[in-house]
């Protein structure tokens, strides 16, 4: 009944699609088409000989079946339209001929002049917590030094005598500490959390922090725990590095260490590019994002098409879990579609995609939670959301967290590099999570770079009706696939899980081997399998030769000798081997067709 149900979901959302694309290409009665141009002005009627200044100019005047094309340049604005469209008369927001029109939530910073060795300084009323270079994210001045690369930063590890609320390291620098920020990655590494530093003592290379966030032992903080602190102007020795001195006053070491008024300086200020919250029937096509993002929050039958957004989000502060979990791309309400669209960098999620009857397709999300807490390229809630032909990867944590998600469909996803930052996680996770049918099928889940307990699909503890089938699962360092107890029927069919440190296991709390209902069958598995109680384990290749094309270069199909081929059981809306013929194992059929996963366009453009 499940698979039955797959079948009328993927129909119904591909008539849903076709009447959404039908809808914006008919004409209008009395549509009225705006035109925006850097070199127009708000007072202008909004021709296209005479265009208005602002896309907000338009968006305040659009009724519905308008249409506003913004040409080529740069807009530092919030765009809210006063309106919503109607059912075939959407609003629509496009770049005019495919040029580049930037809508950004930066604004410059200018009159920078000397002030000691390389550091130049600027006088500032503005507020903010994110420093650009010529389009590129600095690091706010800290200590350990560290490169450009948000994903990659360079830790300080507490030494003996650490305990909840002290850090010791005699490595830490003799400097004035004051206004400097913790940010810690403590116990086992899961999450992390930042803390105000207090009664720093230089002789004994020790300070003091309040507000603890938890001791337990996997959040301990103590020897080993990782580390780095920010933000006191002290700490501005590198290139890449700024800080704001007081309230007024912003310094900056430029990555080419010379003088900032050549370059392009931007500090973010507006966090929403476009804010279509509560709206319905809103279109956005082809724009380009910086340093801001798009809110779609109890929206409707809105669609989100070719934008490409950098730096979506941002923050400074975190507190373990719950940390901005509505970061990035925000989609929940009804019937909205985010596609062929790419999100790179965000402090937190790429896309939180909620509500129910929404779709993310066809994108490119990657770089995402440099702040190193529970996001991922995509955290999914709700009901009924579609996640397809997406490439999730370079995340701090999880790639894909679905967590609470609901009779939904992850399909032919590419996901891989998850665990940059953090343990314990899977490329795909959720916990405590009903997936009420949820169906995770034709992904390819690969590379898990955790420090430990790199999982590659992870239904964690106490989740239960999740389809898992057609996946390939690979060079994982903990498992492929994990069912932590206890689980319940949960469904493995048709999985090609290879070069992991186990195919399949499970770990439960005081030996939970609950896995009733669950259902392991038509499998390649080439390493350990290790199961609970309950579980019906059937028709699997346990083996190290399944017999695939070429297994170095992640070609998992089958050979025509394999021992795979015809070894399966059939599986009702699983299996489809035709004229009777007993199915093969694992997540390509031979004869057919490969299938393929990840988005389709290439690379997003640079701006």
């Amino acid at each position: 009944m499940k698979c039955v149900w797959l079948d009328l979901f993927t129909l119904a959302r591909a008539a849903w699609l076709a009447a959404a694309l039908v809808a914006l290409a008919a004409p209008c009665a009395q549509a009225k088409t705006y035109f925006v141009a850097t070199g127009g002005s708000d007072a202008n009627p909004g021709a296209a000989e005479r265009p208005f200044r602002s896309i907000q100019r338009a968006a305040k005047v659009m009724q519905p079946g308008d249409t506003c094309l913004v040409r080529g340049g740069l807009y530092r604005e919030t765009v809210r339209p006063a309106r919503s469209g109607e059912e075939g008369k959407p609003i629509t927001f496009a770049a005019y001929g495919g040029e580049s029109v930037v809508v950004s939530g930066a604004d410059p910073i200018s009159g920078w002049r000397p002030w000691e060795g390389h550091i130049y300084s600027a006088q500032t009323d503005l507020v903010f917590e994110q420093l650009f270079v010529d389009g590129r994210m600095m690091n706010l001045a800290r200590w350990p030094n560290a490169p450009l690369d948000p994903m990659r930063p360079a830790w300080a590890v507490a030494g003996k005598g650490t305990g909840a609320n002290r850090i010791v390291d005699p490595k830490l620098p003799e400097a004035d500490l004051n206004g400097a920020v913790m940010h810690i990655l403590p116990g086992a590494h899961w999450v992390s959390w930042t803390r105000p530093i207090r009664d720093y003592d230089a002789r004994a290379h020790a300070f003091q922090f309040d507000g603890n966030w938890n001791q337990d032992p996997a959040h301990a903080v103590r020897e080993g725990s990782l580390y780095y602190l920010a933000g006191a102007p002290a700490l501005l020795d590198a290139p890449g590095e700024w800080c704001l001195d007081g309230r007024s006053e912003v310094k900056l070491w430029t990555p080419e260490s010379d003088d900032p008024s050549r370059r392009r300086v931007e500090v973010k200020r507006r966090d929403l590019a476009f804010d279509l919250g509560g709206r319905a029937h809103v279109n956005l096509q082809g724009f380009r994002i910086f340093a801001a993002t798009i809110s779609l929050a109890d929206a409707e039958h809105c669609r989100v098409a070719q934008c490409h957004l950098r730096h979506a989000s941002h923050f400074a502060q975190c507190d373990g879990w719950g940390t901005q979990i509505h970061s990035g791309v925000l989609i929940s309400g009804h019937d909205n579609e985010f596609r062929e669209c790419s999100v790179v960098y965000s402090a937190g999620n790429g896309v939180a995609l909620l509500g129910e009857h929404n779709a993310v397709r066809n994108c490119l999300i990657r770089n995402v939670d440099y702040m190193a807490v529970d996001c991922g390229a995509i955290w999914a809630e709700g009901a009924r959301n579609v996640i397809v032909g997406n490439t999730l990867c370079e995340a701090g944590r999880s790639a894909l967290v679905h967590r609470t998600l609901k009779a939904s469909l992850i399909a032919y996803n590419d996901m891989y590099h998850a665990g940059l930052l953090t343990s314990d996680l899977g490329i795909t996770y959720c916990y405590a999570t009903d997936g009420a049918g949820t169906v995770i099928a034709y992904n390819r889940v690969h590379h898990n770079q955790a420090r430990a307990t790199g999982v590659g699909i992870y239904i964690d503890n106490a989740s239960s009706n999740f389809i898992i089938h057609h996946n390939v699962s690979y060079s994982n360092p903990d498992s492929g696939i994990r069912l932590n107890t206890p689980s319940h029927d949960n469904l493995v069919f048709n999985n090609t899980v290879v070069s992991s440190g186990n195919s399949l296991g499970y770990w439960g709390a005081e030996d939970n081997k609950d896995q009733a209902g669950c259902r392991v069958v038509n499998n390649i598995f080439t390493d350990a399998v290790t199961t609970g109680d309950g579980i019906e384990v059937s028709h699997n290749f346990l083996g190290k030769d399944p017999g695939f094309v070429n297994a170095n270069e992640a070609d998992f199909r089958l050979l025509p000798g394999s021992p795979c081929v015809g070894a399966g059981m059939a599986l009702p809306g699983i299996t489809r081997r035709p004229g009777g013929k007993a199915p093969d194992l694992g997540a390509f059929e031979f004869g057919r067709p490969a299938w393929t996963a990840g988005h389709d366009w290439g690379e997003p453009p640079v701006f």
